[in-house]
């Protein structure tokens, strides 16, 4: 299910375009930062597939940590923390991570095609 429209504004600040996936902590949704000319970013929403007051509440805390890995991390290959936020609505809080965009395959689709030739990667890559 869908918590977010396409085409919303959330925090005042991030368009979603289209959704990109869909993981254990929630959806993951291509977004224009319209403060910034539009440049693309990822929003992952906090939106567990688990039930019960203490699992949700740790898995928030997962999140929340995640956050805070991703914001001490600087590294090439990892797409750089940009904020974590709320959204309040009147029956329900969103919370969002939000991320640099990298335009290309993902490593499921490059991972399949190696093996689809019997390749795989090597150390360096």
């Amino acid at each position: 299910m869908n918590t977010v429209n396409l085409g919303a504004i959330l925090g005042d600040r991030y368009r979603i375009l289209r959704k990109l996936g869909e993981g254990g902590f929630g959806n993951t949704y291509l977004a224009e930062d319209i403060n910034r000319f539009n440049e693309l970013c990822v929003l992952k929403e906090f939106a567990p597939k688990i039930q019960g007051e203490s699992a949700i509440a740790k898995a928030q805390e997962l999140f929340q940590r995640e956050a805070g890995i991703l914001y001490q991390l600087q590294h090439p290959q990892i797409p750089k923390f940009r904020e974590l936020f709320t959204v309040k609505l009147p029956d329900h809080e969103f919370i969002f991570l939000v991320q640099d965009y990298v335009e290309g395959q993902n490593y499921r689709y490059l991972l399949r095609n190696r093996q689809s030739q019997g390749l795989t990667f090597s150390e360096p890559e």
